[in-house]
């Protein structure tokens, strides 16, 4: 990138380096998710104090050939209040997780960043919390390849029937199974994003067991943050 070059941005997270600067880790409309260093961040004369949030885009350029890259200019808009959150920022948060773990470095998604941005204004705009993080949970799978057969049976590749039960397989997707009871007609709605008539409680079921095999089975911080303020 030159350091003429603008991009835009998230920041999915950041941690301190030295006294005055900060590491982010940031997800880029050009070049995906990337490392920052922004020198003298903490120091409240530096160009860059109080533009590093999370949950509102931003524009920069930076210089450097390493994975490492250094900030050279940043802006936002800082009339954008989505800072105010509640338990929303605790979603926000295992989404931003979940895009560290499972996004390489260095590789354009474009199209991810148009869901990410996208699923941002929706939270923003109050749309009911649970199907929009289930709806970005799918379309994230789908993107990295991770996405589930929601067509056929994985034993007998018999197409999914509306009236029969299946059971889910990490990895290879579903198995008919009467001891269940998630049906054929929930999967098919799944596969067409009629998430609203499909049960909160299966459908977050299935997207966590799908993402959990994704994360070879490490547990998410924010995921165990929330637990422990919820109980």
């Amino acid at each position: 990138m030159s350091p003429s070059e603008w991009d835009e941005c998230f920041l999915l997270h950041q941690r301190p380096y030295g006294e005055t600067s900060v590491i982010a880790e940031v997800f880029s409309r050009k070049n995906g998710k990337m490392s920052l260093m922004a020198r003298g961040a903490k120091k409240p004369k530096s160009n860059f104090f109080g533009y590093l949030a999370p949950f509102t885009k931003l524009k920069f350029t930076c210089t450097g050939r390493s994975d490492l890259k250094t900030l050279t200019n940043i802006d936002r808009d800082f009339s954008d209040s989505s800072n105010n959150f509640t338990k929303k920022s605790y979603s926000l948060l295992y989404i931003n997780e979940l895009l560290i773990r499972l996004l390489p470095k260095g590789a354009a998604q474009e199209d991810l960043f148009i869901l990410y941005e996208s699923f941002l204004s929706q939270v923003l705009a109050g749309n009911d919390l649970e199907l929009t993080l289930r709806h970005f949970e799918l379309d994230l799978l789908d993107m990295l390849g991770y996405g589930l057969d929601f067509e056929s049976e994985i034993d007998r590749n018999e197409e999914i029937e509306p009236m029969k039960k299946y059971s889910f397989i990490p990895e290879r997707g579903f198995r008919e199974s009467n001891e269940s009871n998630f049906t054929g007609e929930d999967i098919i709605n799944i596969r067409t994003r009629n998430l609203s008539k499909v049960s909160k409680k299966y459908l977050k079921h299935l997207t966590q067991t799908a993402i959990h095999f994704c994360l070879d089975g490490r547990d998410l911080v924010s995921r165990d943050i929330f637990k422990r303020i919820r109980s």
